[in-house]
């Protein structure tokens, strides 16, 4: 009986133990992927899912984005020297699998976001074969590898200055408006398409998705620039920090096109009507480049 008690008691706690023997070889598989963080994994990770673009034009900036973000931190996970160097890898993971779960939601779920995906495709169709995309695609995943640059810096760093700090916060925080933003725009429009959003966040920021998308890129470029300071590494991390300096300047410029032509595409909607015009009047549209709708 008391063997058998004993056997009862280590087949209950198997689960837990089979839990933490199976965390380190996880991460140390992981790890093997990319020994001391080597470029080509993460490169790879960057343009394999912006190849998505293949299949369905839009992909390759919507659901390739996501998955890219998901892999590079995933990637950068094993090799982070300090706990707030794995939450600035968390941070992409968590930003990739939210952004993945907004567009199949939409995709699935909203008529008006299937019509818009299907006029894209219809264009992409209309310039000729897939392989012209090529180009695109190539873009898309430096631009995606670039972004990941600052994961180099801050996983490898013995530990973030404190000037670091904020501006990881910061990223988290953008984070979460961005997310926020969303899902109140998608849950305020169903069954009601044409409304235009003007409550909660949208009362004070006219696009807080992409103001806080902006936030978080920016964010975590500082924060790994701020590391390679602390660490003396301008120069043997140079190519790190150009990258992560031109991620955050290609993504951001994405961003702020975005804003700037899904302002003008209000204007035109909703332009002349009082409680458009108020809404305008008495709030912040985010940081903007001239663009058309």
């Amino acid at each position: 009986p008391a063997h058998t008690a004993k056997a009862r008691r280590y087949a209950a706690a198997a689960p837990s133990m089979n839990l933490v023997v199976s965390l380190p070889a996880a991460k140390a598989a992981i790890a093997s992927i990319a020994p001391g963080m080597a470029p080509l994994p993460f490169a790879l990770v960057a343009i394999l899912p912006s190849c998505l673009g293949l299949w369905q034009s839009d992909y390759g900036v919507s659901y390739g984005y996501g998955l890219a973000m998901i892999l590079s931190g995933v990637l950068a996970l094993p090799h982070c020297a300090t706990p707030l160097a794995a939450m600035h890898a968390l941070l992409y993971v968590a930003y990739g699998v939210r952004l993945s779960i907004f567009l199949l939601y939409r995709e699935v779920n909203v008529q008006a976001m299937r019509a818009v995906k299907e006029k894209i495709e219809e264009r992409a169709k209309a310039r000729g074969g897939r392989l012209k995309r090529l180009p695109f695609i190539a873009i898309c995943g430096f631009l995606y590898f670039a972004m990941s640059a600052p994961l180099h810096i801050t996983a490898k760093a013995g530990t973030l200055p404190p000037a670091a700090i904020p501006f990881l916060a910061l990223g988290w925080l953008g984070f979460a408006l961005a997310a926020i933003g969303d899902a109140q725009k998608t849950l305020a429009k169903v069954g009601q398409p044409n409304k235009l959003v003007t409550s909660g966040l949208f009362g004070v920021c006219r696009h807080p998705n992409f103001t806080g998308e902006f936030l978080l890129w920016t964010s975590s470029a500082v924060a790994g620039v701020l590391t390679a300071v602390a660490a003396g590494a301008l120069v043997s991390g140079a190519a790190w920090v150009v990258l992560s300096l031109v991620g955050a300047a290609g993504i951001d410029y994405v961003l702020c096109r975005a804003a700037a032509g899904l302002e003008a595409k209000q204007k035109d909607k909703y332009g002349g009507e009082p409680a458009y015009e108020e809404w305008v009047e008495s709030t912040w549209a985010g940081v903007t480049l001239p663009g058309s709708s």
